[in-house]
């Protein structure tokens, strides 16, 4: 580590690149072993215990550090080798762990382990509220979002003080980190676990206010290169540079880590402008894709994308077809009887609430992620009225914060749920541990949404420790995995059973770049038509976009689980979600309807739903799927 406390800090995948890196100048390298990481496409790569214990040795030896990535989301079934492995970590004497499910946190104080924590990029840290959140369980770092500006950088460290990491260098995913499913929703490749096919490096068609040429690589991010940004980082809390890369060889990566050591020598005046720009012309020379600077100035536009994608390196996969329910998919359930079960509702208009009242429903959900298509904006004054018309009935009101809370979307969001406080709303349901802390601090009885990623029952536990009342369970599970999550079932839990699957968000906004215009300027485009990505099967993928112009990526069909309702309340499910915010408001009662007749039958005994599942077929022409995959 330099003088003055920086660290630089540098991948391996092999024995060979660990000592290559170290050489070249590393201060700290991580790694991972043969189980448990976000780097298990090639068997070749990671390293064995035995490795791992002589890695330790290598580099402790040299008076360097050695962090272990433990980053995946993980199932119910792994949970007891990960504290066999947690434990062994432990005795090895690595510096820390690098962690995105928040299982692992309770894991880590079961076990009474006393190795430090990282938080992982996969957890999307974005805000002060969520380093106050972390720390409060004993983080030690976070390795701040890729989507976050040098001044929210800035702002964080100013708030906080925590020891912040930054990717300096690399690939770069076009969508936030930790809520890219669509891998996971296409083929049960989640690249929450390191398996992600890349479908945002395919081609693709943009469909919409009569744009239509051809297939370009419209999300195929341009690499991270942050070399002539040190002092900047550095000024504003980045104590640890991080360079991305552990399945690249000894000799890209010494030369990487090389130049990024001249950058940082460069911070104490080691190194001349000569011999900076050398060693940035290296880096340049052997580049893979070109290079961007992120959002570290403003949001990505023309030049962090390569439309033709002729420098990508290697496209793992090209588009297949999409399994689409029909008819002939239909098992019926085995019956139940003598249970309870209720729906959630999640809703886009006004209009439609006495209604859903009149139905009986248990939760209406209220998003505050404004969309600017096809749903309403729910301030406050609209937010009370929903909470009049359900007054004196069963229904309750719910207001559910945005996917995405960054720094900068911290105040507006206290902001407006301060205006709640007076309001008689059952509950705020959050999507991020910064929006947790905030909703709880502010005395709110929270629920957590699905993009808390909660995949495993200890992780549902860590929910339960901090005091949400309800948690949705991850997307991300197929019903394979689900049907382990519930193995140890509580009736808290709650499972998304109709609806649009949201694959991706950017911070891209793809209408603004198909017609040439740079971050700043906003034309409105997406307002005007409705905008898909259309890959080469034809298959689309519908864009919209929220008042932050974050583009948000739709599978091409829409999740439903009708046919599997006797099995989830036989395993103890009793909370059901409807996402029908974007449905008009004729199709969202059909679909409620239709809904509610399936539960109040399974409730009282019948497990044959086909009427009711060749009914949402009719009324969901746009087609329906479920993520079925077989075990791994």
């Amino acid at each position: 580590m330099t003088d003055n406390g920086i660290e630089l800090l540098a991948p391996a995948g092999k024995w060979d690149v660990l000592e290559a890196v170290a050489g070249a100048g590393a201060d700290a390298v991580y790694l991972g072993g043969k189980r448990f990481n976000m780097r298990m496409l090639k068997p070749d790569f990671n390293f064995s215990d035995q490795e791992l214990s002589d890695s330790v040795r290598f580099l402790h030896g040299q008076n360097k550090k050695i962090y272990v990535t433990i980053n995946n989301l993980y199932y119910e079934s792994e949970i007891n080798q990960l504290a066999d492995y947690l434990t062994f970590l432990q005795e090895i004497s690595v510096d820390a762990l690098i962690i995105q499910d928040v299982a692992l946190i309770k894991l880590h104080k079961q076990l009474g382990l006393s190795t430090p924590l990282h938080a992982s990029v996969q957890m999307g840290t974005a805000s002060s509220a969520s380093i106050d959140f972390l720390k409060s369980w004993g983080i030690e770092r976070a390795i701040l979002s890729k989507n976050l500006s040098l001044e929210e950088i800035r702002s964080i460290y100013n708030a906080t003080g925590m020891a912040l990491e930054y990717f300096a260098h690399g690939d770069l995913c076009v969508s936030h980190a930790g809520q890219c499913y669509m891998s996971s929703f296409a083929c049960d490749k989640s690249g929450n676990r390191g398996m992600c096919v890349k479908p945002c490096r395919w081609p693709y068609q943009l469909e919409g206010l009569g744009y239509f040429e051809d297939p370009q690589y419209y999300l195929a991010h341009n690499d991270l290169c942050l070399f002539h940004c040190v002092k900047l980082l550095r000024d504003a809390g980045v104590v640890s540079f991080k360079l991305e890369g552990r399945m690249r060889s000894a000799e890209y990566l010494s030369d990487l880590v090389g130049s990024y050591r001249a950058a940082l020598d460069g911070l104490q005046g080691s190194n001349s402008k000569e011999e900076l720009d050398a060693a940035y012309k290296r880096l340049y020379d052997r580049r893979i894709r070109e290079f961007t600077a992120g959002n570290l100035f403003s949001r990505p536009g023309l030049d962090a994308i390569d439309p033709s994608g002729s420098r990508e390196p290697l496209f793992i996969s090209t588009p297949f077809p999409l399994k689409r329910l029909s008819a002939e998919d239909y098992t019926a359930g085995t019956a139940v009887g003598n249970s309870e079960a209720a729906l959630s509702v999640k809703v886009g208009s006004l209009s439609v609430l006495p209604a859903l009242v009149d139905m009986g429903i248990d939760s209406l959900i209220l998003g505050l992620e404004d969309m600017r298509q096809d749903t309403a904006t729910w301030n406050a004054d609209d937010i009370a009225a929903a909470a009049t018309i359900c007054q004196g009935s069963q229904t309750r009101v719910v207001v559910e914060t945005p996917r995405i809370v960054t720094e900068e979307n911290i105040p507006e969001l206290k902001q407006r749920l301060e205006a709640l406080q007076d309001i008689a709303i059952q509950a705020v349901m959050v999507n991020d541990f910064g929006s947790l802390q905030l909703a709880r601090d502010m005395g709110f009885t929270v629920w957590s949404s699905y993009g808390l990623n909660i995949t495993n029952s200890r992780a549902a536990d860590f929910g339960r420790d901090n005091a949400l009342q309800r948690i949705t369970l991850s997307l991300e599970l197929s019903l394979a995995k689900l049907r382990q999550a519930l193995s140890d079932s509580h009736d808290d839990l709650e499972v998304l059973v109709q609806g649009p699957l949201c694959g991706m968000i950017s911070d891209l906004c793809v209408p603004r770049f198909s017609h040439g215009e740079e971050p700043g300027f906003c034309a409105s485009y997406c307002m005007f038509d409705q905008y898909s990505l259309v890959d080469e099967l034809g298959q689309k993928y519908r864009l919209r976009s929220d008042e932050n112009c974050r583009n948000y990526i739709y599978y091409p069909y829409e999740q439903c689980m009708i046919e599997y309702l006797p099995e989830l309340v036989q395993r103890g499910v009793r909370h059901f979600r409807i996402d029908g915010q974007f449905y008009d408001d004729q199709l969202l009662l059909a679909t409620v309807k239709i809904y509610q007749q399936a539960l109040d039958s399974v409730t009282k005994g019948s497990g044959d739903l086909r009427e009711s599942y060749e009914a949402l077929l009719d009324i969901f022409p746009g087609g329906l799927c479920l993520n079925d995959a077989k075990e791994d």
